[in-house]
């Protein structure tokens, strides 16, 4: 059971390496990707691609999971802004499809 919780332990650190090496800071991402590494090693962990999902969780207030393209969720402006297909403006309250990263755009608009 020692080993067990060692490698439990030593699995979430990698984990958490693992995330810092996004950071815009060089030397930090190439720090945590190292230990990340020799972690790895030492705990002899074998690395998969893919996690089981947990179950979703419910739907925010004003968001509707599920609608519209890939990536795209359905929501209700809470701030005005302008579409980034048409460049037209969407209005406070106003339904707009929205994607991290992609910013707002109509329902209706394609890319």
């Amino acid at each position: 059971m020692v080993d067990s919780a060692a490698a439990d332990r030593a699995a979430e650190k990698v984990r958490k390496l693992v995330a810092m090496t996004a950071s815009p800071h060089l030397e930090e991402a190439r720090t945590s990707a190292f230990l990340a590494c020799r972690l790895i090693r030492e705990h002899g962990l074998q690395i998969a691609t893919h996690r089981p999902s947990p179950a979703k969780p419910p739907a925010k207030a004003g968001v509707e999971q599920g609608q519209g393209p890939a990536g795209f969720r359905r929501i209700r402006v809470r701030h005005p802004g302008h579409c980034r297909c048409c460049g037209k403006p969407i209005a406070l309250g106003e339904w707009a499809l929205w994607c991290r990263g992609n910013g707002l755009r109509h329902p209706l608009c394609t890319p």
